[in-house]
Formats: structure tokens, C-alpha cells, sequence
């Protein structure tokens, strides 16, 4: 395969994964949200009326010279959730090619997703921050991208062993 066609190749593939992974994620901040506690859900919507991925819609249109809806707001925080998600897989994808393990560059690359996008750049652009937010909130986030990172490097295992992307 040709230099350009492989990292063509190599950037589809973690774009699906990190597609794939985002879905895992929406799975295990769902899974946390329904044992997290009535205080601190109200407390969340009371910070942030609707959700990050509402108040980051609500933003980003403005930036533009919109007023929209909740429910606009809120499909615009998802294009943005899992394009997202498509980035950081495109990243993870990059780092196992160029030879860091799968599974720790899936990992890393969602805990560095934790870190830098959601506590940091969500926080300062788009939302309150983070320590308006209770504590539990904060543990969502970081499952989640916890399991974005195992399901991306679980997946970038399988590539590579099934030798559709290799360094």
C-alpha cells in the first residue's frame, strides 16, 4: 500500500474506533448517571441547566450569531460529543502506529481527553468551572473516558492483529 493510501487508511480506521469508542463511553456515563445521586444531579443542572453538551450548542451558536432551541443546542453538543470522539481516536490510532501499545494508547489518549477537553477546555469556553460541579460529575467524566479509552485500545488491538493498521 502506497505511503499516502496507508495513513488515508490509518485515519479511517481511528475515526471508526474512535466512533466506536465514543458509543462505549455514552454506555458507561449513562450507567454512572443512574447510580449517581439526586443531590448531585440537581445540583449538575443547576450549574448547568440542560447538560454541557446544551450550554457548548448554546455557545457555539451564538458564536455565531444564533439564538436556537434546547433540542438544537443539544443536537449540536452531540455532533460535537462524537466528533470528538472521532478526533481522539484518529490520535489514538496515530500513537499505536507509531508504536505505542493499543491499549495504552487508547487509554491515554482518553484520560488526556479527561484532562485537557473536559476539565479544561469545556470548563474555560463553554460551560462553568469545574469545581462548580459536584464531585460525582466528575467521576462520570472520568469513567467515561476511561471506557473510551479500554474500548478505543481494545479496538486498536484487534487492528493490529488482524493487521489493518500497523505501524
Amino acid at each position: 500500500m502506497k505511503k499516502q493510501s496507508s495513513v488515508v487508511w490509518g485515519i479511517s480506521i481511528g475515526a471508526a474506533i474512535g466512533y466506536g469508542a465514543s458509543w462505549a463511553m455514552d454506555r458507561a456515563t449513562g450507567w454512572y448517571l443512574e447510580r449517581q445521586s439526586e443531590t448531585s444531579k440537581r445540583r449538575e443542572q443547576e450549574v448547568a441547566p440542560g447538560g454541557a453538551p446544551v450550554l457548548a450548542g448554546r455557545k457555539l451558536a451564538g458564536w455565531m450569531g444564533r439564538e436556537i432551541t434546547d433540542e438544537e443546542a443539544a443536537r449540536i453538543g452531540f455532533v460535537v460529543h462524537r466528533s470528538l470522539g472521532v478526533a481522539y481516536g484518529i490520535t489514538a490510532a496515530a500513537f499505536a502506529r507509531a508504536g505505542a501499545r493499543p491499549l495504552r494508547a487508547g487509554i491515554a489518549t482518553g484520560a488526556a481527553a479527561f484532562v485537557l477537553v473536559d476539565e479544561g477546555v469545556v470548563g474555560t469556553l463553554f460551560t462553568p468551572p469545574p469545581w462548580a460541579y459536584p464531585i460525582e460529575s466528575h467521576l462520570r467524566g472520568a469513567i467515561g473516558h476511561l471506557a473510551y479509552g479500554v474500548a478505543a485500545g481494545t479496538m486498536l488491538a484487534s487492528a493490529h492483529r488482524l493487521g489493518v493498521l500497523s505501524p
